[in-house]
């Protein structure tokens, strides 16, 4: 009776030690079976693996669209250099349409004196018709000069509005073909992660228990397929 005082007594008492489950983290068929049952192993062990010739083609698709964004993202700011040229060269033509039209008005305003002189020689019989007719001409040549430079200075700000509104829509293509690249790393990234994963190996040291797959086995991601036991902690449970 004293002794039952301090000390527990049973018959119903057993040992247990922590087990580790061992999960594919991808599906596939088995290629070949490192481990046997009770067999020991250690941390980073190969304990089976996965054919990988799926998750390899994945890998190279995921590098040939990350090969294709790149690209995509390169033609984008190509556009928009262009673009900014574009508006560069815009504002040099409407810079340079001012003086164009100056030099044109002045032209027309000499050519305009030239054909009034020759109007009134022309009328006294002091010159041919054909002189008169020259000096018409010219002088509806220089008009008509100047008209064509007003109506393109005129167009000028709209068509530097165009090429602006294309610049911006190019710098919108640029962001959308930055996120395309993201995208497509982060898939190449999983592909990559995946295939690392068609290798298994033990988390932990201990003895693997109930090991029950064989070659040409398909297993599934998320699959328990057996155990490796702690043998370092145990524990009664009673």
């Amino acid at each position: 009776y004293m002794h039952s005082l301090a000390h527990e007594t049973t018959d119903d008492a057993q040992i247990e030690k922590n087990m580790n489950p061992i999960i594919p983290r991808v599906s596939g068929y088995i290629t070949k079976v490192f481990v046997k049952d009770n067999q020991y192993v250690k941390k980073g062990d190969t304990l089976f693996t996965i054919d990988n010739r799926d998750y390899i083609i994945k890998v190279e698709e995921a590098k040939a669209a990350l090969v294709g964004a790149e690209q995509g993202y390169a033609v984008s700011k190509a556009d928009i250099g262009s673009a900014n040229a574009s508006i560069s060269v815009s504002d040099a033509n409407m810079k340079s349409a001012v003086g164009s039209i100056e030099s044109a008005k002045i032209r027309l305003r000499q050519i305009t004196s030239d054909y009034n002189r020759y109007n009134n020689l022309y009328k006294t019989h002091t010159i041919t018709k054909q002189q008169y007719e020259q000096a018409l001409t010219a002088k509806e040549e220089a008009e008509n000069q100047v008209r064509v430079l007003e109506q393109q200075q005129r167009a000028s700000p709209y068509q530097k509005s165009v090429i602006e509104s294309k610049s911006k829509a190019s710098d919108k293509q640029t962001e959308v073909a930055a996120a395309n690249i993201k995208r497509a790393q982060t898939l190449l990234d999983v592909a990559k992660l995946n295939l690392t994963y068609t290798v298994v190996t033990a988390a932990i040291d201990g003895q693997v228990s109930k090991v029950d797959i064989q070659p040409g086995q398909l297993v599934q991601a998320g699959q328990s397929l057996f155990y490796i036991i702690n043998n370092t902690e145990a524990w009664v449970v009673a």
